[in-house]
């Protein structure tokens, strides 16, 4: 029996139909991601741009604004709408929700990455050394002029809890608030500052033109009581997180597996960064600082209680506000809870 009809329209049906399909399957859902500034610590999410298939994989496409430093600024893009998940120092998005923000972590990605840079000019007017035990480096620090991010940040919290292993505070520096990098490197070239407290990389171009010293590293466990002190979230507003369940675990997903890229090669996921976001920097620096960074990424993007409530303790201390309300049951979502 032969077919006598046209095939032709019905043909063409059946491959509309199936590119249709095709495209549905395909089709990757863009998450508007917003990241306080582009630092070696910030990693796992940079690789979105450099490494696509982490994230294209759970079906996502990742759209990156940089906040260059403004870690407020990311939050208030968060709140707008303007991102869809803001991944800053852990402090920033604890404090806006305590003041309100409808806000929960959907992934912690880091413990401690902060490290404090002094001038050259700086540590020769000191006479204490680079190598010298911690307590007597920090002892140093009396008076000097310090710059870091805005008070309530990851950095500024731990910068003072780090001064009162000699018994200072904040109030014993002269400190300014300072988000732009390019401005830090310049007057820590030109003198204007002694020093500056930032993520793990920010600063390396002062370490390797010699006009800066690395004085303290969390990272490199100087301040080992803060080991366990979660120190980069991804928040969400709580509206989102709830219209899109599925997508939020895929984002976590991704973000979980980015870091296990890094952990199982890290020389080569660095490279990438480095190729597309810090071309010109020295390479040695460059793997001094990516190792570290890679060192504080937390598996699985996951969090322990012990780590959240250490960090709301650290900032109790800081600020003397109330935190009962970020507690980690209130904000981690299951899906980053390691306990």
């Amino acid at each position: 029996m032969k077919w006598r009809g046209n095939i032709g329209p019905f043909l063409g049906m059946v491959t509309a139909l199936s590119i249709a399909q095709c495209g549905q399957a395909w089709a990757l859902d863009t998450v508007r991601y917003g990241v306080a500034g582009v630092t070696a610590n910030h990693s796992p999410i940079l690789l979105a741009e450099v490494q696509p298939d982490l994230y294209a994989k759970h079906n996502i496409d990742i759209e990156i604004t940089d906040l260059r430093g403004q870690s407020a600024n990311c939050i208030t893009a968060l709140i707008s709408e303007a991102i869809d998940v803001c991944q800053v120092g852990s402090t920033t998005g604890v404090d806006a929700i305590v003041e309100g923000a409808p806000l929960k972590a959907i992934a912690v990605t880091a413990g401690p990455v902060s490290e404090l840079i002094l001038s050259k000019h700086a540590v020769d007017r000191l006479g204490v050394s680079a190598d010298a035990p911690v307590k007597e480096r920090i002892a140093a620090l009396k008076g000097l002029r310090l710059v870091s991010a805005a008070p309530g940040s990851a950095h500024y919290v731990t910068l003072n809890r780090i001064l009162g292993d000699a018994d200072l505070s904040i109030q014993d520096i002269q400190y300014r608030t300072l988000g732009d990098v390019v401005a830090m490197i310049e007057s820590i070239r030109n003198d204007t500052i002694d020093g500056a407290m930032w993520g793990i990389g920010g600063l390396s171009s002062v370490l390797a033109d010699g006009s800066g010293v690395r004085w303290i590293s969390l990272a490199n466990g100087d301040i080992p009581e803060l080991k366990d002190v979660p120190y980069v979230t991804a928040y969400a507003r709580a509206a989102w997180i709830e219209a899109n369940p599925d997508l939020v675990e895929r984002l976590h997903d991704s973000l979980a597996d980015a870091i296990a890229a890094i952990a199982s090669d890290t020389d080569a996921m660095g490279a990438l960064i480095k190729a597309k976001y810090f071309p010109d920097l020295d390479e040695t620096l460059w793997r001094d600082g990516f190792q570290q960074a890679a060192g504080s990424f937390l598996k699985d993007a996951k969090v322990s209680r012990r780590g959240w409530e250490s960090l709301l303790q650290l900032q109790t201390q800081s600020t003397g506000k109330n935190y009962e309300s970020a507690g980690y049951d209130q904000v981690i979502l299951p899906i980053a809870r390691a306990d």
